[in-house]
């Protein structure tokens, strides 16, 4: 006789369960006869199964208790013992609340899980600050190596951390190393763990706006630098819009954020002036331009000297340039460099404007 389930089906209600879904799953089966081997593989799960929803049937409110203390560790649970009012709603409670601490995990294994746990671990430092994070597996970008190419590492976990800007060099250090004391007991046995900065990467750009009436070219500077650095810079605020680890530059994406600045008519010739790390030498420069519509892979130029900064040159089938390239543990800096913002002159502003008012 069958103990009380949770589960009343039996061997019957289970095969007819799953012949009933076979139209759905497999419509090109169509034989259902008890000869075919796939129907005799279906009543030998629905056997299995019926053997296993009995035995659930048979597990005692006391075995569960006692698997309970075993899950524990503990023998902290004093209802269901002879003589006590408890009743199976308490039982079931005190479950469901094992389950869920053991459903929390606490153990770092896949990329993700470093992720979570290191902010878990920086916010309880800097609290209402954005602190982001970018795990690499079998990396290992410890002493420097994230600057050269021998960062393939069996076994090596890496988590960049960049806390934002307007933390000091010694708090930044002191929340990598509370992160990485915070991870260290979560990792499993042979797992080498690293926690490191970034490496930033600075790109100067230079372009030409044509400003509505009334608006002075410094303020418009100030306002297109704010709204870069809100766009590219790391401003720790919860609701920032800073690209993500290794998110490629796209020059589109510059030229609109530029375009949407108060008191700006229109942009054109993005260029980026320069593209340096930490490990660059200080003239390291490549000029790139962008036309005025903004049309990647069509009305895209490339200037300046070839070889510098080509690595990070991505361009499309054409040839020619459609974003810079930015390694997963870099963080971009977008800034404007000096002296790279220039008016339209009036003859351009009014090519512009027929050019435009041709296409629509």
């Amino acid at each position: 006789m069958r103990g009380p389930s949770i589960d009343d089906r039996n061997f019957d209600d289970l095969v007819r369960e799953g012949l009933s879904l076979l139209p759905v799953y497999a419509p090109e089966w169509t034989d259902h006869n008890p000869s075919d081997p796939g129907i005799t593989l279906v009543e030998l799960l629905a056997y299995f199964s019926d053997i296993l929803l009995y035995r659930l049937g048979r597990i005692t409110p006391a075995a569960k208790l006692q698997f309970l203390r075993l899950l524990k560790g503990s023998e902290q649970y004093g209802f269901g013992e002879p003589g006590s009012a408890a009743t199976a709603d308490e039982l079931q409670c005190a479950i469901d609340e094992a389950v869920r601490e053991l459903a929390h995990m606490d153990c770092a294994v896949t990329p993700r899980d470093f992720e979570r746990l290191a902010i878990a671990a920086a916010q309880r430092r800097m609290p209402q600050r954005r602190v982001r994070v970018h795990c690499i597996a079998n990396t290992d970008l410890s002493g420097g190596r994230m600057r050269t190419s021998a960062v393939d590492a069996r076994g090596h976990v890496s988590v960049v951390l960049a806390p934002p800007d307007d933390t000091s060099p010694y708090e930044a250090a002191q929340l990598r190393e509370a992160v990485r004391e915070y991870l260290l007991p979560r990792c499993l046995m042979t797992t080498r763990l690293h926690v490191v900065a970034p490496v930033v990467l600075q790109v100067g750009i230079g372009f030409k706006v044509a400003l509505l009436p009334g608006v002075s070219m410094q303020a418009a500077q100030a306002d297109i630098a704010e709204a870069l650095h809100r766009r590219f810079g790391g401003t720790g605020e919860p609701d920032s819009e800073t690209p993500a680890f290794g998110q490629p530059l796209n020059l589109s994406a510059i030229m609109a954020v530029i375009d949407r600045v108060p008191g700006i008519d229109y942009v054109e010739n993005v260029t980026v002036l320069s593209l340096t790390t930490e490990a660059d030498a200080p003239d390291a420069s490549v000029g790139v331009q962008i036309g005025a519509t903004s049309t990647v892979g069509v009305d895209t130029l490339i200037g300046g000297p070839g070889a510098l900064g080509g690595e990070r040159l991505i361009r499309d089938s054409e040839g020619v340039l459609a974003s810079i390239r930015v390694k997963p543990w870099e963080l971009l800096r977008l800034f404007v460099a000096p002296d790279g913002i220039h008016a339209v002159g009036a003859g351009d502003r009014d090519r512009n404007r027929n050019r435009r008012s041709d296409h629509g």
